[in-house]
């Protein structure tokens, strides 16, 4: 049982987020140091790579310390959103697609008089609004065979310069991502327009009918739902992130990676 009062808690998370936010600023602001220092040390000196990976590594380490514990805040962050809980307000639902959504799982098969009208409509406006949803699935089912097709294809990459590739590509997948991305966005305002105009239809057709019993949930939905479940799942993902980046460090994973890093720097990006 928590010992401490509500507004204790939510003070210790205000004030542990305002010092993690400004400690990451701090983290930051460190890396930018180091990174410039070795570029403009390497302009003076005339370098055309000053990345060095022996370079990289001693400035790194100059901050390591920084790091380590902005790594810690992090672990302790989680610590503390247990130790100081904060019951979480849901905001009234006003959106007009879930009190809908809420609402039809009363709505009855049969109407008579007035109502039948009603009923009539909303079976229709749910007619539409599926087609539409399939409609949407579709054109996102061509559009991701296209770009599969043009990835897998040697001749839509013919040139040396991976620059002019990828402008080309750009020029034959934006437009149909573009397409995708309005299709989706008229769906949501279509969608959002039906649902204010059938809310007042399925109120009438649901007014005096009580909502259906919550069915018993099987063990895994009671798994799922328990309030330790997601603090765990993201205990074990840090966990398992931990035991990766440990196993890297001991099969030499990290010097290849840093390796990497610092060609992509010097090579692809052009920085030095």
């Amino acid at each position: 049982m928590n010992k401490f009062s509500e507004s204790t808690n939510k003070k210790v998370r205000l004030i542990y987020g305002w010092v993690f936010t400004a400690f990451t600023v701090v983290v930051g602001a460190l890396f930018i140091w180091q990174v410039l220092d070795i570029y403009l040390g390497g302009v003076k000196e005339g370098l055309t790579s000053p990345f060095t990976r022996g370079l990289v590594e001693e400035r790194l380490g100059v901050i390591a310390v920084p790091f380590w514990i902005w790594i810690a805040m992090i672990a302790a962050g989680f610590v503390l959103w247990e130790v100081f809980p904060v019951k979480e307000k849901l905001a009234p639902i006003t959106d007009p697609r879930y009190v809908l959504k809420r609402l039809q799982k009363r709505l009855p098969q049969e109407a008579e008089g007035e109502l039948k009208s009603s009923l009539g409509y909303v079976k229709s406006q749910n007619k539409t609004l599926k087609i539409l949803r399939w409609l949407l699935f579709a054109i996102a089912c061509v559009y991701l065979v296209y770009v599969t097709v043009y990835m897998c294809l040697p001749s839509n990459f013919p040139n040396v310069d991976k620059t002019a590739d990828m402008l080309n590509m750009a020029k034959f997948l934006l437009p149909f991502a573009a397409a995708v991305f309005i299709a989706g966005v008229a769906y949501t305002v279509y969608y959002k327009y039906a649902a204010r105009k059938m809310l007042p239809h399925v109120k009438k057709l649901t007014a005096g009918v009580k909502a259906p019993v919550a069915a018993k949930q099987n063990i895994v939905m009671q798994i799922v739902t328990h309030k330790y479940f997601k603090p765990g799942v993201r205990i074990a993902i840090a966990c398992l992130g931990v035991a990766f980046v440990i196993a890297g460090c001991f099969n030499g994973s990290v010097r290849e990676v840093l390796n990497k890093a610092i060609r992509i720097c010097t090579e692809c990006i052009g920085l030095g």
